[in-house]
């Protein structure tokens, strides 16, 4: 119902009133019209948030919200791989290295064996950074092709983006046993590094800092003293 067509509800006096009894009735008549007057205005902004409620075509929001969040609780049951290799136990880890070997061979080996066999040298394994290199290759052509919202783009991506970003930083971990022919040990720094001195260092730079917040917190206690006491 629009304001033009709801009634005039307010209590109307029919003469100038004298009486103080009279007159106590004329300020209650006023007191009902003023929440006359405020229930009337409450009616006016619920109908304008109902007049935006139906332009923003809520009930459609939901319905698309609904259907976001079905795709999601879709994702949440995908077999889509999520390696944390450091994490793994040992059943874990012989899972996750069969997966991937088993998309190597079917997949990458399959439809790109020219580029598999420039890649991939039989001492893999031994490498943790290749292994992490080709379980990160796996799992964004996962992302790419067997998510619930996969998609042309995604797979472009993996293919002209991410493989060749993935494939160079792998093709450098084995190049000096593709070299040698033979598994070479990953490198080693020329001038190990001292763990207990580093462990010092670390400490220092943390009392440090303790020291200098320490500073700045006393700084603002004597500032915020200093003005109350003035």
């Amino acid at each position: 119902m629009s304001t033009d067509e709801r009634p005039d509800l307010r209590l109307k006096p029919t003469a100038k009133v004298t009486d103080p009894a009279e007159r106590r009735l004329v300020g209650m008549i006023d007191v009902v019209n003023r929440k006359v007057n405020d229930a009337a205005s409450h009616v006016t902004k619920v109908d304008a948030r109902l007049t935006t409620m139906e332009e923003i075509d809520l009930p459609g929001k939901v319905i698309e919200m609904s259907r976001i969040l079905q795709g999601l609780a879709h994702r949440e049951g995908t077999q889509t791989p999520l390696w944390n290799w450091s994490a793994m136990n040992a059943e874990q880890m012989y899972a996750a290295l069969n997966h991937l070997v088993h998309w190597r061979e079917t997949y990458w080996r399959r439809y790109f064996p020219a580029e598999y066999a420039a890649h991939m040298e039989p001492c893999w394994l031994k490498h943790g950074d290749v292994v992490h290199l080709l379980g990160a290759l796996c799992g964004m052509w996962h992302w790419a092709h067997t998510e619930a919202d996969a998609s042309p783009l995604r797979q472009s991506e993996w293919l002209v983006r991410w493989k060749p970003l993935i494939l160079k930083d792998l093709k450098s971990a084995l190049d000096e046993c593709r070299s040698a022919q033979q598994h070479v040990e990953p490198f080693e720094p020329d001038r190990p590094i001292n763990l207990d001195a580093e462990q010092q260092e670390i400490n220092g730079r943390v009392l440090a800092m303790q020291a200098r917040e320490k500073a700045e917190q006393d700084e603002r206690a004597r500032a915020a003293a200093g003005s109350t006491g003035g």
